[in-house]
């Protein structure tokens, strides 16, 4: 029988206690990282995005080493030092501007009709 976990719920902490290490990658670069904990360990996880310092793309968290993933053999390890985050990225996250809101007029999705006679 396992013990519980003593951390926080939702946490990176109780993310890596059940699986394991865990690991950032990014898709545009095919690159990946492993994901240390220093500071993170009692954040939730559902609240951090995480972005490729290289090229400034989205990155994502993954729960296996994503070079030993099935049709992912090409993703390079590229653990750095004191990554930075990469300006596009901090523009994308930080730029109220390039928010667009939501428009709720018609209440009705885009590109669909409602027939009248039903």
């Amino acid at each position: 029988m396992v013990d519980p976990f003593p951390g926080v719920p939702y946490s990176f902490g109780a993310l890596r206690k059940t699986f394991g290490p865990l690991w950032v990658r990014c898709d545009s670069c095919r690159r990946y990282a492993r994901l240390f904990l220093r500071e993170l360990r009692d954040v939730d996880y559902r609240t951090k995005t995480f972005s490729c310092s290289i090229c400034g793309s989205d990155g994502a968290m993954a729960l296996e080493e994503p070079c030993k993933d099935t049709g992912m053999e090409d993703y390079r390890l590229d653990q750095r030092v004191d990554p930075q985050h990469h300006p596009a990225a901090v523009k994308r996250l930080t730029d109220p501007r390039q928010l667009r809101p939501i428009r709720y007029a018609g209440g009705e999705l885009p590109g669909r009709k409602i027939d009248g006679r039903r």
